[in-house]
């Protein structure tokens, strides 16, 4: 699971007369880009890569019997529901 930083924003993105409601989600995200990459050799400098965090977007729908997300309260609990959702975060081009 991925360690929301910060988050930007949740929106409705479609709403469908099913009932199901599409929804993008923008947060910092941590350990998302190698920001150092790995040394290897010579062996006595060996170091894993680093990795740093990025601005990414996360798509998820939920059906009518699902919990809303929070759109009022604190950050916190905003990211607890994100969180709970297990999504999978793209990083956001920048340019």
């Amino acid at each position: 699971m991925n360690e929301i930083i910060a988050l930007e924003s949740i929106e409705l993105d479609v709403h469908h007369e099913s009932g199901d409601s599409e929804w993008i989600a923008t947060a910092t995200i941590a350990d998302m880009v190698e920001v150092r990459p790995a040394i290897y050799h010579p062996a006595d400098r060996a170091e894993p890569a680093e990795y740093g965090p990025a601005v990414c977007s996360a798509a998820f729908t939920l059906t009518p019997d699902c919990e809303l997300p929070p759109m009022t309260g604190s950050d916190y609990d905003k990211i607890q529901f994100l969180d709970s959702l297990d999504l999978q975060w793209e990083i956001d081009d920048n340019e």
